[in-house]
């Protein structure tokens, strides 16, 4: 009797499939797809899995890996003691190549046969030499049941049912192996597993925990691919200090999803998964996901087999480079010491309840901000009151592309006209937290502006000494802040008896922000739009509440942004740039 698994090489989940058609057949030989010249040496890389393997030959490397369905059936046979075949005719310059089939993710869900019944009704296109493999393979597998009760044989989607309806012929060609002059085992190195495995280093990992312990059910590469991207924001809070907000998460998801749906995927590879990460996030985050996922635990060499340093290009002949920018501290400055480097002694006591002042260049850099969210207003404001028009004697606001082709049948062309906001807007609230514990942003106060070209400012923030980085100098985080303009009107907005109640300190900030606008159009900024209710305070005013959803902006920028610097006098301005970094 034989019992057939068909598999895509390389792929997690078929492997999962043959170590359970293993467990449920109880085989009494396992034949694998895989060439029989190389038989030793797959057998040698077979008994030292989860450690990685390289079978050299010539100028061709066969991978030999946990997640791939053919060393798994080689695994499973000699850990119970059982023989193991490779029965595939060695031939010559055989491609690498990928055929377009369906995502492997999908049998997670509709099962291995039904997956192989879809793929049988795409005709792919064979090799020539494939007939010949494939009528080895049945020889030897008619041999096999010669001697064995029940033969497992595991191999290649596009091989196996023109195998199986061989077996039944009388007579079979003489076919020969090509000759090899070399042939080794060898192991990687750590930089080339990073590299050239063709499941990664998480997924593999995670494989043979469950291998280890199978009875939850099959392993699912979405949630792997959701706790990859968790704990490399554990590393990134730890080694860069910056928060990692839930919308990030989200982000990075929906991102990666969108990514992989285009390109006819289910599920990303490696490459799209820390393309996401860079662009949802930064480079910084994008090389903790990079580590978290090529990192491989296995690798031992305890039979110290040669370690090979090969590359993507070597093993898979293609390959897509990323490189990462990361934003370090620098422990130097350019051409002098930082000062300063004992801050045992350095403390911000100001000698008077309104003598703190703000660090100017970042004072710059937060109006700008400010500037920036409020021509954005504007804008998502336009495109929300705009129509779509067929064209008749101006281009408005340019070609409506969506529209020209949901008409195409009538051959128009349709444009935009983008409606006209009401006003200007005067106030942007920003909240990077809502701090609805009140424990984690505990300093709230108003600024008032200096000048004419700066806004009044109310926050919440860390407290001032949290973080004092320099005498008199202190390292605050917001939680969130409302800047308006014109300056100088701004009351203690902490303290009004109209924001009392159940507002959180969000909520306070985005009256204010209403209370004290002087155009009719305030933008808030925040992980989740405000309450009807707010809006509805806004409108009895003739003011309209612009929503933006944070994760929309640059995380780059919010990064910058999140910190500020506390002065506890104006002296302090002079030598705050050798403590400020």
């Amino acid at each position: 009797m034989i019992r057939s698994v068909p598999i895509l090489h390389y792929t997690m989940e078929m492997a999962q499939f043959v170590r359970r058609a293993f467990e449920e057949f109880k085989p009494d030989a396992v034949a694998v797809e895989l060439p029989e010249t190389l038989e030793t040496h797959f057998i040698h890389a077979a008994m030292r899995l989860p450690d990685i393997s390289v079978v050299k030959s010539d100028a061709l490397y066969f991978m030999c890996e946990p997640c791939d369905g053919a060393f798994e059936g080689l695994r499973s046979a000699l850990e119970n003691g059982l023989p193991a075949y490779c029965i595939d005719l060695d031939v010559e310059d055989y491609p690498l190549h990928h055929n377009p089939l369906p995502d492997p993710y999908a049998t997670t869900h509709i099962g291995l046969s039904a997956y192989y019944e879809a793929y049988r009704q795409v005709k792919i296109k064979k090799h020539p030499r494939d007939e010949k493999r494939e009528l080895y393979m049945a020889r030897r597998l008619k041999e096999l049941l010669l001697h064995h009760d029940r033969v497992l044989y595991i191999g290649g989607m596009s091989h196996i049912d023109s195998v199986l309806k061989r077996i039944d012929q009388k007579r079979f060609p003489e076919l020969t192996h090509v000759k090899r002059e070399e042939m080794q085992l060898v192991t990687l190195t750590e930089d080339a597993s990073r590299e050239v495995m063709a499941e990664s280093g998480w997924i593999t990992r995670a494989y043979e925990q469950w291998r280890q312990d199978p009875e939850g059910g099959l392993l699912d590469r979405q949630k792997l691919l959701y706790q990859l991207y968790k704990a490399a924001a554990v590393r990134y809070r730890e080694n860069t200090g910056n928060p990692f907000p839930g919308y990030y998460l989200r982000n990075t998801m929906k991102y990666v999803r969108n990514y992989s749906l285009l390109h006819g995927q289910l599920m990303p590879d490696l490459y799209k998964i820390l393309t996401a990460a860079k662009g949802c996030v930064d480079h910084n985050y994008a090389y903790e996901t990079w580590y978290l996922a090529t990192l491989y635990p296995y690798r031992k060499n305890i039979d110290n087999l040669p370690e090979l340093d090969l590359s993507v290009e070597d093993v898979w002949k293609s390959a897509k480079r990323l490189e990462f920018h990361l934003k370090q501290k620098r422990e130097k400055g350019l051409n002098f010491q930082r000062r300063a480097k004992d801050k045992t002694a350095v403390q911000f006591r100001p000698p008077a309840p309104f003598s703190i002042c703000s660090y100017p260049p970042e004072d710059v850099i937060i109006e700008n901000f400010g500037e920036f969210l409020k021509k954005k207003g504007q804008v998502l404001l336009s495109e929300e009151g705009g129509r779509t028009l067929p064209f008749s004697s101006s281009l408005e606001d340019g070609i409506d592309t969506r529209e020209t082709i949901r008409h195409f049948y009538e051959h128009k062309l349709y444009v935009k006209v983008n409606g006209r906001p009401p006003g200007a807007a005067s106030s942007v609230v920003v909240i990077f937290n809502e701090d609805l514990d009140r424990e984690e942003f505990p300093w709230t106060t108003t600024w008032i502006g200096e000048h004419n070209q700066e806004s009044d400012m109310a926050f919440y923030a860390t407290s001032t000494s949290t973080n004092v980085v320099g005498p008199g100098i202190s390292r605050c985080e917001y939680g969130g802040f409302l800047m308006t303009n014109p300056p100088r009107r701004l009351m203690d907005v902490w303290s009004d008896p109209d924001y009392r109640g159940s507002y959180s300190k969000a909520e306070v900030l985005l009256l204010a922000a209403i209370d004290y606008a002087v155009k009719p159009i305030i933008v808030y900024v925040a992980e989740k739009p405000p309450r009807s209710k707010i809006r509805s305070f806004a409108t009895r005013f003739g003011k309209k509440i612009i929503y933006i959803p944070i994760g929309g902006l640059s995380p780059i920028l919010l990064n910058k942004i999140r910190t500020f610097h506390v002065l506890d006098g104006h002296n302090k301005r002079e030598i705050a740039g050798d403590y400020i970094f």
